[in-house]
């Protein structure tokens, strides 16, 4: 959890796994709870979901293979399963949970979506067509939110003709798939080929454009544990770390996505926050706070889809502030591509501690399961995994890059302050603040190697006549070149930001120096007393009940 040092006044931030299949072919349902103990680990908040799908063989010989779609009896016993273990790890205050599952109806032609549930006990509803479903939820304490939306129109993209802003207040602008925001945004959309390109008429941006009231956030829906850095996590800014407190953050777009590091993303317009409806006139003075894990790069002003204000952050490098920030990465090692290894699997159990200073926090950037630490007294213990082998046995879905494990830490110190990385086979490895306030350190075990192709393949020193098989199956632990506080956070202000004469919709992308992104949802300015423009086009739902702009 962090409290914003800016504008962000009653709200905490709260970081959650909104996209994680935990069913479906294959899985073991036993190991749920240990999926979600993994979750708690890392993160406030995580959904506990359900993928009601199968594989089936169709055509000659079982010669492709078919997503099924629908309803199936055996899905019931998995919904109950999910709802039961949501129930057991919700716990008010340190870890919320949501049941909640994949929609999978005619998403081909209406585009994908998540249900949701504030609380356990509500049907797994099939419902076939969108509107239907929409319609069914419309008295349940329920929200349904896109995701992957950017996809071809009619081929799962997201078709914005139907939408309650009710039901589904953000949408995911980036997650395993890559990013959804705009065809032509600076995080591609390339991950599943099988897929296609990113296209028009589905996107973020597009949605923006029809007038929809919708904010951002990011979520796996891809391979390893709840919260997988690198394919996208939320950001909820909320009153309470309770279900009604995350759901009401929701319902008020106070959320943001980002790639992978928590990036800590506050923003306001003439003092009302990110999320909000404005009514003119207002004089649209944006002020901007973010706190990145690394050094950051730079906070861009987007205006009804178009980069208006750049901001490009410029920190000496001054070795005179007293915190620091650094990135510790675990990993590499023997690779199937070498040879028949005995393991490809490495454990790493230790801790970071700092001589003549102090470490102040500690956030993780776990890709796989197995992963722990506990973060104590100015000490973080952990017991990691790392893996060459892409697969994660906890959830049989797709393949889970498991090579690297890390922490950014921040460290209260000076130049002479050590970092010291103390493993329980091996003596401690110790770096210098001074030294890697200039230059990043690797460590590289190969001594170890070298006994490893000598057990493993009897092979000596003397037998290898290339250094690089012992150099690249060699585990290493490398800490980057560490930044000021400084480096890493700003508050900044923008004046007087363009208008036109309808209603105007800006948000906030900011981005690290490594290429780390996050997206804060808009603000709209509207310039009359009604309801804000919607979409032409009406839902079934719409004509069933009332819906309320927010």
């Amino acid at each position: 959890m962090v409290r914003a040092d800016g504008g962000a006044g009653e709200y905490d931030l709260h970081w959650g796994e909104l996209h994680k299949h935990m069913t479906g072919p294959g899985a073991d349902l036993s190991k749920l709870d240990e999926v979600v103990g993994y979750a708690r680990q890392h993160l406030d908040v995580s959904v506990v979901q359900c993928y009601p799908f199968k594989w089936y063989r169709r055509g000659r010989e079982g010669g492709i293979r078919e997503e099924s779609t629908g309803y199936d009896a055996e899905f019931e016993d998995w919904w109950e399963t999910i709802q039961a273990v949501s129930e057991r790890h919700h716990d008010p205050g340190s870890f919320v949970t949501f049941p909640a599952y994949e929609w999978n109806g005619n998403r081909t032609r209406w585009g994908d979506h998540n249900v949701y549930y504030r609380e356990e006990g509500y049907p797994l509803d099939c419902a076939w067509e969108l509107p239907t479903l929409l319609e069914n939820m419309g008295d349940r304490d329920a929200f349904v939110l896109p995701h992957h939306t950017a996809y071809e129109v009619g081929n799962r993209g997201k078709v914005w003709d139907v939408h309650d802003p009710d039901l589904s207040p953000v949408t995911e602008v980036y997650s395993s798939h890559g990013s959804s925001e705009s065809i032509d945004s600076p995080v591609s959309m390339e991950m599943n080929r099988d897929m296609g390109p990113r296209t028009h008429g589905g996107t973020f941006q597009d949605a923006l454009d029809r007038g929809h009231r919708i904010g951002a956030v990011a979520s796996n829906d891809g391979p390893g544990l709840p919260g997988t850095w690198g394919n996208g996590v939320a950001g909820l800014w909320a009153t309470e770390l309770t279900r009604d407190g995350i759901w009401e953050a929701l319902e008020a777009r106070r959320t943001i996505g980002t790639t992978g590091d928590r990036i800590s993303l506050w923003w306001s317009l003439d003092g009302h926050p990110l999320g909000s409806e404005v009514r003119e006139p207002v004089s649209r003075n944006a002020t901007v706070d973010v706190d990145c894990p690394r050094a950051l790069d730079r906070v861009e002003i987007v205006h009804d889809g178009d980069v208006v204000e750049t901001y490009l952050h410029d920190d000496p490098a001054d070795q005179s502030p007293e915190r620091y920030r650094m990135l510790i990465e675990f990993g590499w090692g023997p690779s199937p591509e070498y040879g028949d290894f005995e393991s490809l699997e490495a454990s790493w159990s230790g801790s970071v501690r700092a001589t003549g200073g102090r470490l102040t926090a500690v956030q993780p950037r776990f890709k796989g399961f197995g992963q722990e630490y506990v973060f104590t007294d100015g000490e973080c213990r952990f017991d990691l995994v790392t893996s060459r082998e892409d697969v994660d046995g906890m959830l049989p879905e797709l393949d889970a890059d498991r090579s690297i494990q890390g922490f950014i830490v921040e460290i209260d110190g000076d130049v002479n302050t050590d970092i010291e990385i103390a493993l329980d086979d091996r003596d401690a490895l110790v770096v210098s603040l001074g030294d890697v306030f200039e230059d990043d350190t690797l460590f590289s075990f190969t001594e170890e190697s070298q006994r490893r192709l000598e057990s493993t393949f009897e092979l000596s020193a003397e037998d290898v006549h290339n250094p690089d098989v012992v150099y690249h199956n060699a585990r290493k632990v490398r800490c980057s070149r560490a930044v000021p506080r400084s480096a890493c956070t700003a508050t900044v202000t923008f004046d007087d930001l363009p208008a036109t004469d309808g209603d105007d919709y800006y948000y906030v992308r900011a981005a690290q120096q490594d290429g780390q992104f996050a997206w804060a949802s808009p603000i709209w300015v509207t310039d009359g007393p009604g309801s804000p423009r919607r979409s032409e086009s009406i839902t079934t739902a719409d004509r069933t009940r009332t819906t309320t702009e927010k």
